[in-house]
């Protein structure tokens, strides 16, 4: 994803970046929600449109690719989405 352009700590940066500018209170929380159809059916997009980049950097086997897609298609799996971080505080005063 780093690869891609993903900033993976984006998240965690957000309550310091809320305190520099000025808000009080901070306060965030994280979870990883389990998806479902739409969740598995992002997971297959995202795996064949990455599947070259995954074989080249050899991180996975053409075998491997198809088992994982497959366990996705037969809802073998109860995938995750992307971690959720919200974060808030409030104008002081």
């Amino acid at each position: 994803m780093t690869r891609r352009g993903a900033d993976l700590r984006y998240g965690r940066t957000l309550p310091r970046a809320l305190r520099a500018a000025g808000l009080a209170d901070v306060t965030a929380a994280g979870c990883f929600p389990v998806g479902g159809v739409a969740c598995d059916r992002l997971e297959a997009a995202t795996v064949r449109m990455v599947r070259a980049d995954l074989l080249a950097a050899g991180l996975a086997t053409d075998v491997e690719i198809d088992a994982h897609l497959a366990a996705v298609d037969a809802g073998e799996l109860d995938l995750t989405l992307a971690p959720l971080i919200s974060a808030w505080g409030r104008r002081p005063g």
